[in-house]
């Protein structure tokens, strides 16, 4: 029950601060997930989370955090439209893990009505599908 809480809470977090499988690069992946969440595209944020495999057997885990993801994506498409849309999203040089198949992420969101950018810090694993967004327990 703690691993499940602490996975929902940073999922939701992830998409609250901040894409159909994931991108051929931790930038291009990470810049897709980030435009999806602001572009209110829950399908495409949920399909970008990694989970392990026996998570995603769990039907219950995987209806709680869809409900909580798109109830985020939901917000943040709402706060990007309030503030006139995206202007720019600016991904910086992925820094890598020592076995380069999971990487940190900075993106810097420009709105059209705001003076700073948002600034969002992803961790990405590579798989099978190609960059993800996870978490780190």
């Amino acid at each position: 029950m703690k691993k499940l809480f602490g996975v929902f809470i940073c999922l939701f977090f992830s998409v609250i601060l901040a894409a159909c499988g994931g991108g051929s690069s931790p930038e291009a992946a990470a810049k897709k997930y980030v435009q999806a969440v602001y572009n209110g595209d829950a399908d495409t944020v949920i399909s970008m989370i990694y989970m392990e495999e026996k998570d995603k057997k769990d039907a219950d885990l995987h209806n709680l955090l869809s409900g909580k993801i798109k109830e985020g994506v939901t917000r943040s498409k709402k706060m990007a439209d309030k503030n006139g849309g995206i202007s720019n999203i600016a991904v910086e040089e992925p820094k890598y893990e020592q076995d380069k198949n999971s990487a940190n992420v900075v993106v810097k969101v420009q709105f059209k009505n705001l003076e700073n950018p948002t600034i969002i810090e992803l961790h990405l694993v590579k798989t099978n599908d190609g960059w993800m967004v996870s978490q780190r327990f």
